[in-house]
Order: C-alpha cells, then sequence, then structure tokens
C-alpha cells in the first residue's frame, strides 16, 4: 500500500507540473458532418482550437478539432501522412480558443490519382510532452453529375405543352472548368461521370435538335449545374421548326356510318359503323384505328405540322362487309393535339346495301364451367384454340365461320354471315370428343357487338379434372443444301385448359447432320445421338413457344436427298394429355432446295419402313393424319395490312377433323363450304424483309385426317393461294400423297413370329435372338418399347383400342408390321 501510495504522489506531481507548461492535448478529431468522399484530389487541411466555426467545412478543407485541458497560448506541431508515400511536418500556433490555427506552410496536398486513402494527423504540444492523433479515410475522384430531364414540346409556341418525349433518346452536353462533356439520356436520366468539379452549363446537342426539327424555347432548372453535389432536374419545352421530322403528335378524328338517303350527312336513319378500321399513313408510317360504338374514332400519330396524312377505308374490310362508299380516301394537314383548335374531322358515309348498317361483330369466351352457372367466374380456366362455328344457320355450313380461341378463351369475328343482327354459335363436336369435353348447350345465340359465354364441362364436375393439350411441331426458316447451315424452327405450346406441369421433347435430326449447340436459345437438354432432349416444366394452362436452331449439313450429299427432322413432347406428370394427335412433328428438307418463302409441305404420322422413311406414299387401310405446313414472307417494300390464305382442301380428306395446330400470328379460319378455306391474318401489319427480315415471316400449321374408305393409288394433293393485300396471289406447290401398300408391312417375315394379332391384353414375340421393339400410334407416337429375349409376352393393358405399327429390331435387321389391339 505504501508503495502505491508513493506512486500516486509522483503522478499527481507530474501532471501538475504539465499543467503548468500550458495547453494540454486530450484529443484531434475531424469535424462531424465532414464529406469523406470529393471529387478533386486535391485535400486541404485546417486546425482548430476547441471549437470549430460552423462555415469551416467546404469542398477542399478538412477541418480537424484540437481539444484539451488548461487551455493557454501555446505553439503545435503538426504531422500528416498523407497515404500515398508523402508526409509534411507544419508548425503554428493560437491564443485563443474558438479560432483557426495559423500553420506554415499552407497544408494542402495534390494525390497522384482518384482512389481510397488513409489520412493520419499528429498534433505535439512540445512545451508539456503531450500528442493527440486522427485517422480519416478518404475517397477521392473524378466528380460526378446526375441529371433527370424532361422534355416537352410547345409545337406553336401557344404556352400549351403539346406532347411529352417520354423515354426518347436525347444527347446532352456539359461544358464548365475548360472542359466539355456529353451524353444521351435514357428513360429521360443521364449521369455525367469523371467529370472535373465546377460548374456546368446543360444543353442539347444542336445537331440533334436540327435532325429533329426543334428549338429550345425554355429552360427551367438551375443555371449553372455543380458537380459532385447531388443529381439536378431540367426541364426544356422544345418549339418545332417548319416542317420537321417528329414534332409531336398529331390528331385526325371522324366518323363512320351507313348513309341511308346518301346526303353525305349523319342524320336521319344513318346507322353508326362500329368496329371499322380506319387506316391513317403519315410520312413514313401507318396505323389503323377502330371505331366505337358510336362509329367515331380518333387517332393520334407521330407527324410533322404542315405535314400530311392519308386517312383511308380498309378495302378488305369494305369487301368483307360488301358495302362501298362515294369516298375511300382523303388528306389532311397535321394538327397537334391539344393545339387550342379542334382536330381535322375525315367522315365517311358508307353506302350498307341490305346490311343495313349492320357492323355483324360477335365475340364470346369459351371455359370450365366448374360451378354450371354458365358465367365464367374467376378461377375456371379459359379454353385454348377452341374452335367455334359461327353460322346463320346451323344446317347449312356453306356461310359458316370458324374461329379459334386465344390464349383467355376469347374468340371475335366481324364479317357479313348475314343480314339479321344475330348468329348462331357451337363448338366443333370432333374437338370435344378428342378432348373428353361436353358443352353445357347445343346451340348459342350472339347478337351484333355482344360477348356470349360458352361453357363447356371439362370433367371432375366441370373443370376439376381438366387436361392439358401439349403439341409440337416442326417448320423450315431457309433453303437446304449441302455443305452450309441449315435453320429449323421447333415449335411447342400447350392448349391447356390444366398446366401441363414436367414433359419431354425431342427433336431428331438426320445422320450425319450436327447442331450448332450454341444457336439452342432453351436450356436444359442433352443430346444423345442425333437427337435433342428436354426434360422442361411449365405451369402456365396456355402458351406458345419456339426455338430456332441451326445444323451444320456436311458436303458431298446428293442433291434431292431427303432429310427429316421430327419432335416429341411427352407428358412427365401425373397430369393428362387429353389430345395426343398433336404430340409429333415432323419436317421433310430435300438437300439442294432452294428457299421459298412462300410455300407449303405436308407431313404425316410418318414411319420407318425398313429403315427407308416414307413420305408421298401412305400406307393403305390406315386412316393417316396429314399435317400441313403453310410459310409465308413478306418480300415487298411495304408492310403487308392484311394477308388471306385461300385453301382447298382435297375430296379425300375428312373436312370434319381439321384441327389448327400452331400460328404464327392471331388467325381467323373462315369455312366457306366445299372444302374452302379462308385462313385470314387481318391488320397483321407483318414487316417486309428489307425492313425486318426476321420478322417478315410467318407460317400455320394444321393437321386433318384422310377419308376412311380411301382404297388403293387414292391421291390426296393440296395447292395454296397466298393474298397480300390487294395483289395478286402466290400460288404455292403443290403436295401429293398416294395409298399403296407399303413393303414390310405385311408379315414380320420368317426370323419373328408375332401372335396373337389382333391381340387383347398382350402380344408375343418369338425370335432367333434378343431383340428391341418400339410401338408407334397413329399420330406418330411411341407408346410403347423395350427389350426381350427370344420368347417374349409383352402386355397391352395400358394402350386404347386401335391400330399400331410395330417394329422389331433383331441384330442389324428390322421389322415392322401392322398391330391391331381389341
Amino acid at each position: 500500500m505504501k508503495k502505491w501510495f508513493t506512486l500516486s504522489v509522483f503522478a499527481a506531481l507530474f501532471l501538475q507540473a504539465q499543467a503548468q507548461q500550458g495547453y494540454v492535448l486530450t484529443g484531434l478529431n475531424l469535424m462531424q458532418n465532414t464529406a469523406t468522399t470529393r471529387c478533386d484530389t486535391t485535400i486541404n487541411l485546417s486546425f482548430w482550437a476547441q471549437t470549430a466555426a460552423n462555415n469551416a467545412q467546404s469542398n477542399y478543407t478538412l477541418p480537424f478539432i484540437l481539444t484539451g485541458n488548461n487551455f493557454v497560448p501555446s505553439q503545435f506541431q503538426f504531422a500528416v501522412n498523407w497515404g500515398d508515400g508523402s508526409t509534411n511536418n507544419y508548425n503554428g500556433g493560437v491564443s485563443s480558443s474558438g479560432v483557426v490555427i495559423p500553420v506554415q506552410p499552407s497544408p494542402q496536398h495534390t494525390y497522384p490519382g482518384p482512389g481510397t486513402y488513409t489520412i493520419v494527423v499528429a498534433a505535439f504540444n512540445f512545451a508539456n510532452q503531450t500528442t493527440a492523433v486522427d485517422t480519416v479515410v478518404m475517397t477521392l475522384g473524378s466528380c460526378q453529375l446526375p441529371v433527370y430531364s424532361m422534355f416537352q414540346v410547345d409545337c406553336n409556341n401557344d404556352g400549351i405543352i403539346d406532347s411529352s418525349l417520354t423515354n426518347v433518346p436525347v444527347p446532352l452536353i456539359i461544358t464548365g472548368s475548360g472542359q466539355t462533356y456529353t451524353g444521351t439520356t435514357q428513360n429521360n436520366f443521364y449521369n455525367f461521370t469523371g467529370i472535373e468539379p465546377g460548374l456546368y452549363t446543360l444543353s442539347i446537342d444542336p445537331s440533334w435538335l436540327a435532325a429533329h426539327n426543334y428549338t429550345v424555347g425554355n429552360f427551367q432548372g438551375a443555371a449553372s449545374l455543380s458537380a459532385g453535389s447531388g443529381a439536378q432536374t431540367v426541364i426544356f419545352t422544345l418549339h418545332c421548326g417548319n416542317g420537321g421530322g417528329n414534332p409531336g403528335p398529331m390528331c385526325v378524328q371522324g366518323q363512320l356510318y351507313c348513309d341511308q338517303n346518301n346526303d353525305g350527312q349523319f342524320n336521319g336513319n344513318d346507322t353508326p359503323l362500329a368496329n371499322a378500321p380506319v387506316v391513317v399513313n403519315y410520312g413514313n408510317g401507318s396505323m389503323v384505328v377502330y371505331t366505337n360504338q358510336q362509329g367515331n374514332y380518333t387517332a393520334s400519330y407521330n407527324g410533322s405540322v404542315n405535314g400530311m396524312a392519308i386517312v383511308s377505308l380498309n378495302a378488305n374490310w369494305m369487301n368483307q362487309h360488301g358495302y362501298t362508299a362515294n369516298m375511300v380516301m382523303d388528306t389532311v394537314m397535321n394538327m397537334p393535339c391539344n393545339a387550342g383548335a379542334a382536330p381535322p374531322i375525315v367522315s365517311f358515309p358508307v353506302h350498307c346495301g341490305g346490311n343495313n348498317g349492320n357492323p355483324n361483330c360477335y365475340s364470346g369466351f369459351v371455359f370450365c364451367d366448374s360451378n354450371n352457372n354458365g358465367i365464367m367466374d374467376a378461377g375456371e380456366l379459359p379454353l385454348v384454340n377452341a374452335p367455334v362455328t359461327l353460322s346463320a344457320n346451323p344446317q347449312n355450313n356453306i356461310n359458316s365461320v370458324i374461329v379459334y380461341t386465344d390464349t383467355t378463351g376469347h374468340f371475335t369475328y366481324c364479317g357479313a354471315l348475314s343480314n339479321t343482327n344475330f348468329v348462331l354459335a357451337n363448338i366443333n363436336a370432333n374437338y370435344l370428343t378428342s378432348h373428353g369435353y361436353t358443352a353445357n348447350f347445343a346451340l348459342v345465340t350472339i347478337s351484333g357487338n355482344q360477348t356470349a359465354m360458352l361453357p363447356v364441362n371439362c370433367g371432375g364436375g366441370g373443370g376439376g379434372n381438366a387436361c392439358a393439350d401439349l403439341w409440337t411441331t416442326v417448320t423450315p426458316w431457309i433453303g437446304y443444301f449441302q455443305n452450309s447451315t441449315a435453320y429449323i424452327r421447333l415449335n411447342w405450346g400447350n392448349y391447356g385448359p390444366m398446366p401441363s406441369g414436367p414433359f419431354t421433347m425431342t427433336l431428331t435430326f438426320p445422320a450425319g447432320v450436327t447442331v450448332n449447340t450454341g444457336s439452342i436459345n432453351t436450356a436444359g437438354y442433352t443430346i444423345a445421338g442425333n437427337t435433342i432432349t428436354w426434360n422442361l416444366s411449365n405451369m402456365n394452362s396456355g402458351y406458345n413457344a419456339n426455338d430456332i436452331i441451326t445444323f451444320n449439313v456436311p458436303g458431298g450429299i446428293a442433291a434431292g436427298t431427303q432429310h427429316y427432322f421430327t419432335s416429341t413432347i411427352t407428358p412427365n406428370g401425373n397430369f393428362q394429355d387429353c389430345h395426343q394427335q398433336n404430340n409429333a412433328g415432323s419436317l421433310l428438307q430435300i438437300v439442294g432446295n432452294s428457299y421459298d418463302p412462300n410455300d407449303k409441305n405436308v407431313n404425316k404420322s410418318d414411319y420407318y419402313i425398313n429403315s427407308v422413311y416414307t413420305s408421298e406414299q401412305i400406307e393403305v387401310g390406315i386412316v393417316d393424319v396429314l399435317s400441313y405446313t403453310i410459310r409465308f414472307q413478306n418480300t415487298g417494300n411495304a408492310p403487308a395490312q392484311n394477308i388471306v390464305v385461300v385453301d382447298t382442301l382435297d375430296p379425300s380428306l375428312d373436312w370434319s377433323t381439321f384441327s389448327l395446330v400452331n400460328s404464327s400470328h392471331p388467325v381467323q379460319v373462315v369455312n366457306l363450304g366445299n372444302g374452302i378455306l379462308h385462313f385470314e391474318f387481318n391488320g397483321i401489319w407483318l414487316p417486309d424483309s428489307t425492313t425486318n427480315e426476321p420478322l417478315s415471316h410467318g407460317d400455320f400449321t394444321y393437321r386433318i385426317q384422310e377419308n376412311a374408305n380411301n382404297g388403293l393409288n387414292s391421291e390426296i394433293t393440296n395447292t395454296a393461294h397466298i393474298f397480300f393485300d390487294w395483289n395478286p396471289a402466290i400460288v404455292t406447290n403443290t403436295t401429293y400423297n398416294i395409298n399403296t401398300i407399303l413393303e414390310g408391312l405385311a408379315e414380320l417375315g420368317s426370323q419373328v413370329k408375332l401372335y396373337p394379332n389382333p391381340a387383347t391384353s398382350y402380344f408375343s414375340l418369338d425370335a432367333q435372338a434378343p431383340f428391341e421393339y418400339q410401338l408407334v400410334d397413329l399420330s406418330g407416337r411411341t407408346v410403347l418399347k423395350g427389350s426381350g429375349n427370344p420368347m417374349e409376352k409383352i402386355a397391352l393393358n395400358t394402350l386404347l383400342n386401335g391400330t399400331y405399327l410395330l417394329e422389331v429390331r433383331v441384330g442389324n435387321q428390322r421389322y415392322t408390321t401392322k398391330l391391331l389391339k381389341q
């Protein structure tokens, strides 16, 4: 205890001596809220006694505050390690507290470049041997200047804003500090980076203004923008020059009506025309707008003051309804929307004849009616691609129309089915049967311009056990030559109504052809031999997808060689795929064929016969399902507004089994009777190949069965006519199939015996060696496969009754025959 007491006494005496020697330092701290991130690379330091003034901070100064006890006028030394290998010492004194301490030389340092530096500052009072130290981490570099901009157009400088240039890329320029920086806005924002600190003025690139025929009329925001001080918001008001490129929105409006008394005025018993398409051509663009229930329309388009626009009636719509008009086109001068004056008015009096102004637009929804109330309630599943027949007289299909529902179960059609104000609708019976559905109605009456409900019992109490409908096709893309790259489009999807869950999809390509894996955009694939396999899952009740895959075709192949690409899609989960006739696709490519952008090809539920893939020949006695793909391309120099494909079905086809598989664009199928089908792509606006080659293509695929009684050597041909707008028809090639007896289908031969045939619950194979086998249904889908020993009994309990193709491979030999399950 005595020893510790003695030490305490000495410590007290030492501190007392220090106090007598002046200001005792206890701390050195950077002033609170001082920014440690700076635009510049030059730093100044300042030192304050006890406290600092409120204005001690600046963009370039770090203010340090000395604290201590027993303040008296004192002299200090400051040592600074700048963190980049440089050090400096500074000397200075102070006579009173709360003031800056003058030091020599001025504490300033310039860093070699942007970066993060640790600055260590130490203060010494040698009179009493006290020290204080502080450390600060500084991030130094060039400045940023974020700019939020708004560009509004007052075209005629009347003080009324006509439009805003939302999300239009605009090149900006800032000038200051002896430098000029440029940048282009994206979503009305641009961040200038890597600039020197200072004040800048903001402007729009004059070349962009000139190209778009704008002048800057007004600028709202700070006159000078400070770099490094945060985001700046500015507003430019632009005026239009003389003529201009795209100065802003222009408007035109009008009305369409049946002019009953032919006086050119809407009055008396005149009837407004609803859903009528009006075409507006302006500069390099074109658009279509539709009239409302009162026959009125308003079109807003990008144009220039004093420019011209052409307003016209859609000729296809006029012809379809049997209408005529004294005036079908008018030219107007562009006028900005909201310019303080009424926009130009272009109205069209129409001679409607016996149609009496009936717009003949019919629409509705097809859905699984789970509660049987006849109304599409929330959660009830839409039926996608369901064929709906519309007719004025269901007993007379000559003037009937078949339309297909979209992914929401909705269908619509505008056309002159009759001179009455209603049509009768029903759902195709083959579609319902193949899906296991029943309709909750016989016929539904749809009034013009009304939306009807077509409820369907999908099973499980009206929707609980509804099924999915997976489909796939393969379609050509460009020509097919040896020693070149071939483009093949694989298409697939689910028509619903249930989500498909997990499924497997394959694409098999010809032997010797190699796939470019980098062109496969659909992930999750494996390749074994010449088959690409995807294990996928999709929870959507209706969707479609495609993948354009490239293949390398080797050289040395004889011209005319047939190469087949085939696809399959197979459910893996517990869901039911209720329509399996569309689960396989195939494409024949003939080596050396040039690319015809408007052509037609046919593939059936083909099968291999003694290693030879059949094409034109089909087996007599088997009801083949034929798949027709028609593709078209706009090779002109302007968009195609409407495309109609006229396809006349062969009498050897069962027209009632027609089923649309897929289409690249929304399509209306019109049945004119006698096997004549119209595939109408109204308002497709297909780009021309010189403007957008990838989007200039279109195609569709449908399936149809041949007649069950087609005899030996009966032939099936098919030709399509493609109409682009009002141009002459483009005639496709003619497809050809013939019923014949295919070699190898009659017997398996002496090497393999099959019994019984017809079979019920099983069949047996008696071979001389181990074998592999597979059963293929008439849609081309493999339903059973495996391997066996010389004597094998194979169960058929899981298969439906019908005709199958049995293929057996023993060593290098392949045998094929028909198997009937009863």
